[in-house]
């Protein structure tokens, strides 16, 4: 499916806008770091990485070097790039629910003082006041922090949560991605539901049956890939755990070598690449979506699939889905699964 014109045109308004917002918080600056980059199975933080990537492009940045959240050096770091600006992967970690995240982000910012810091579109959520005055306190002692945030929500929080820091709107970063074409298989009666099984789920879209949409055939799943996909993701993966071994081993004797940063580059892109390979080959088989995860709504939008977003625990979706993606002509949201079962029957008898 291709988007209608007016989403083509809104979709090119965001990226317009993004773009705006990123080149203020980066300055002129061309050399930069990403840290925090998405080394696991899930698919939303691999589209959040393309959409960070095309950016990159249209701004004429160059990555100098990159890590994920165990392979972090910054000597490494102030010697790949003796200056410019350190990038932090969005997403929807910044706060107390994915703690090791946040950990690492307010450790990144103690040992980098002297770099500009950016992190990239977030959403918050602190269920503990302590944990984000801890948070506030740390991040609002460097000199040059940017925090940008991807819905209102999120402000708000932060207002409260977050006073010595200055957040600044800007939309989710995935809707950067342009999805290569997909060879189409639906057969005109394929649902595909996408429901996670996290800390996060609270939507009940785990637990339909198979006979939930009515006359569709049903498939569920909390997106990954498979067969040999499965394959080749294992395989990069034990290579990135080889230079995590390493980097460890590094902090104790310091003499010690770690795999070259155009592998580790490499490797970061092959993860991520897969996942978002895997997720296409799933949709292509979809004439409607239904979804609890943020990423897998976007991902439909950007592919003009028809589809329903219910939410997860803190209101990520619904947040940027009032925002501006539950602006698209593909998008619907509903409050629990009757509802949701009820749109996809409207959808699927049009």
């Amino acid at each position: 499916m291709r988007l209608s014109h007016p989403d083509s045109e809104y979709l090119r308004s965001l990226r317009a806008s993004t773009e705006d917002t990123l080149r203020a918080a980066i300055g002129n600056v061309v050399d930069v770091a990403l840290l925090d980059a998405p080394n696991q199975t899930n698919v939303g933080d691999s589209l959040i990485w393309a959409g960070e990537m095309a950016y990159f492009r249209r701004l004429g940045l160059r990555i100098r070097y990159v890590s994920d959240i165990a392979s972090f050096d910054p000597e490494a770091l102030r010697k790949a790039m003796p200056s410019g600006v350190v990038l932090l992967h969005g997403g929807g970690n910044f706060g107390d629910l994915w703690t090791g995240h946040q950990n690492h982000r307010e450790r990144i910012v103690q040992k980098l003082p002297e770099y500009r810091i950016v992190q990239l579109s977030q959403s918050i959520f602190f269920a503990s006041e302590t944990r984000a005055a801890q948070a506030d306190e740390i991040i609002g002692k460097h000199p040059d922090f940017h925090l940008l945030l991807r819905d209102s929500l999120s402000m708000e929080r932060a207002a409260k949560q977050l006073p010595s820091l200055r957040p600044v709107f800007c939309q989710d970063m995935a809707l950067g991605f342009d999805p290569p074409h997909v060879r189409r298989t639906a057969r005109g009666h394929d649902l595909l539901v996408i429901a996670r099984q996290d800390k996060e789920a609270m939507s009940g879209l785990h637990d339909v049956d198979d006979d939930w949409g009515a006359g569709l055939h049903v498939t569920s799943t909390d997106w990954h890939s498979e067969g040999w996909l499965a394959v080749r993701y294992r395989v990069a993966r034990r290579v990135m755990k080889l230079h995590q071994f390493l980097i460890r081993v590094r902090r104790k004797l310091h003499w010690t070598p770690t795999l070259p940063q155009w592998l580790v580059k490499r490797l970061i892109v092959s993860l991520n690449e897969i996942n978002i390979t895997g997720a296409l080959r799933w949709y292509a088989a979809a004439d409607v979506v239904v979804v609890d995860r943020l990423h897998a709504h976007v991902l439909a939008l950007l592919l003009g699939i028809p589809h329903v977003a219910l939410d997860n625990n803190y209101r990520k979706i619904g947040a940027v889905f009032d925002d501006y993606t539950g602006r698209f002509s593909t998008a619907n949201y509903a409050v629990d699964t009757t509802e949701a079962r009820a749109i996809v029957q409207q959808l699927t008898t049009r």
